[in-house]
């Protein structure tokens, strides 16, 4: 009985290392970080929420698949990822880059944009082929045709002809050209070209794209010129030329500003 039983102890215990072996086999592949890029610039609070922790950024630290990024009121980042695209994040932004995948030399982005202004410089893959690449905000998809745009989101707030809409996706193309669609009708969007911008109200389809900082929309320079989004969730503060609750410039005396002009 006793060789019987160390028999079994023997093993019963080689069963438990082998289970042991295909648990780590299993889920050390789920549980590691897919590395994305890192910060190749940081100024004001920038922090890097990953699996429950919250990690302060700073140059050279790297940026995984699943981070999601928030940037104070001061807050300024650039993200360089692996296929040398780069991702400008101003103040009171808030990111997570949901995929990034390179197969066969050719690079797949997505980026969620739940506040504030994000600007890409989008790399194209090897052999000149555009990247697939898209900016998804809570109300709108920016799919990438091109190479550098700023696309910005604004909520909790009404703009000035859009009653009843408290949701704002807008994007401002300075290279190529960036298909703006409403997120539940992707197929749906509008091409907006080089130096033209465009803004996606609520659910409905873009409007047709003006020149830029013609508009009204919102984009990483007008936010540094002091203009910016309303409402919770961390976007800029103050507000958009032409939303609610922001007062238009006073008129002079003719000849008349054309500032004041695209306020009315």
């Amino acid at each position: 009985m006793r060789r019987n039983r160390s028999q079994y102890s023997a093993v019963f215990g080689a069963e438990l290392l082998l289970i042991g072996a295909l648990v780590l086999a299993v889920s050390g592949p789920a549980l590691a970080q897919t590395a994305a890029g890192s910060f190749s610039s940081v100024s004001g609070e920038v922090q890097i929420q990953r699996a429950g922790a919250t990690i302060g950024a700073a140059p050279g630290v790297g940026v995984d698949v699943g981070d999601r990024i928030v940037t104070g009121a001061s807050g300024h980042a650039v993200i360089v990822l692996n296929d040398q695209s780069r991702l400008e994040l101003d103040a009171v932004s808030s990111i997570t880059l949901d995929q990034f995948t390179i197969t066969g030399g050719a690079t797949s982005t997505r980026v969620s944009l739940f506040s504030g202004v994000l600007r890409s410089l989008v790399n194209a893959a090897s052999g000149g082929a555009p990247a697939n690449y898209q900016v998804h905000t809570p109300n709108a998809v920016a799919a990438v045709r091109g190479t550098k745009f700023d696309t910005a989101y604004t909520g909790n707030v009404i703009r000035s002809g859009y009653q009843g809409c408290e949701r704002y996706t807008d994007v401002s193309v300075y290279q190529g050209t960036v298909n703006l669609s409403p997120i539940a009708t992707p197929n749906a969007g509008e091409d907006i070209s080089s130096g033209y911008e465009a803004t996606l109200p609520c659910d409905k389809p873009p409007t047709t794209p003006g020149p830029l900082a013609m508009t009204g929309a919102n984009s990483l320079g007008s936010a540094h010129a002091g203009g910016g989004g309303g409402g919770g969730g961390g976007v800029f503060t103050g507000t958009v030329a032409g939303s609610s609750g922001a007062p238009p410039p006073a008129c002079p005396v003719p000849p008349v500003c054309p500032a004041c002009v695209r306020a009315r």
